[in-house]
């Protein structure tokens, strides 16, 4: 369910759209008597002279339940939630006038209120923050009857989000683990890294460009699927420079020793 409110003028084509017939239907009204939108705005219009100082003196209003509980609430049940709503952001809808109209003119049946901001003693209704009121009184009247709340649903995905940034973390930790723990073994080359690494759960496969230069690694976790670019698990992996040929430093030792020895020697 959604909640939408904003504090307007009002007027005669606010009224021909929420009051439009071809749209939907009647759902509800206080202290209105009109047949049409013309003569109902005319009636709010009339009370609002009771305040001279204010622009804005009428409250545009939708309340738009989830498509599935739309089609199955009935129109007791909507212009239940319909006072409830406007309960919730301080308008009366034993005092005030207003009336109430449901829109079925797509799949997605809404109701669109109109309501008089100003009181039968001239004061105007709080239109303080309504916007964002309009959104936890929709979310507070969906939860209360176990309907969809659009807000929930958002809080939600946040929430899965950022669990999903977590379990990433970690799995990038993970890796970056068992990447180090290769390390350490002086793995002789790339393919040795590979296979290491793979008996570990881990994929390592290398990214070549059009032109068969090597772009970059990416790492597969077989367990759950995820890939990451070698990046992503550390900037300093150093993949590259194992795929240099392999040569061992102990040789290299060994013949700068003997050259050493030779020199001394004299030869």
């Amino acid at each position: 369910m959604i909640g939408l409110a904003k504090a307007c003028s009002g007027g005669g084509t606010l009224g021909n759209y929420v009051m439009d017939k071809e749209k939907g239907y009647e759902l509800d009204r206080n202290l209105l008597c009109g047949d049409n939108p013309k003569e109902i705005m005319e009636e709010i219009k009339s009370m609002q002279e009771l305040n001279q100082r204010a622009s804005n003196k009428t409250f545009s209003l939708v309340l738009s339940p989830d498509i599935k509980d739309g089609q199955k609430l009935t129109n007791k049940e909507l212009k239940d939630i319909t006072r409830q709503y406007m309960g919730k952001l301080g308008i009366d809808p034993d005092k005030q006038q207003f009336v109430a109209f449901v829109h079925t003119e797509k799949k997605h049946k809404h109701i669109h209120i109109i309501a008089n901001r100003v009181q039968t003693n001239g004061k105007l209704i709080s239109d303080h923050h309504i916007g964002k009121r309009a959104q936890w009184a929709a979310h507070e009247i969906a939860q209360e009857r176990g309907l969809t709340s659009a807000k929930q649903i958002m809080i939600d995905n946040v929430k899965s989000v950022e669990s999903q940034k977590d379990n990433f973390k970690s799995l990038r930790k993970e890796i970056f683990n068992k990447h180090e723990s290769v390390i350490k073994m002086n793995p002789k080359g790339f393919n040795e890294y590979q296979k290491s690494m793979e008996k570990l759960g881990i994929k390592v496969d290398t990214v070549f460009n059009k032109k068969g230069i090597v772009q970059g690694h990416k790492l597969t976790d077989k367990l759950s699927g995820q890939i990451f670019k070698a990046s992503e698990i550390n900037r300093h992996l150093g993949l590259s420079s194992l795929m240099k040929p392999y040569t061992p430093l102990e040789p290299i030792i060994k013949i700068a020793k003997l050259i050493g020895k030779s020199n001394d020697m004299g030869y």
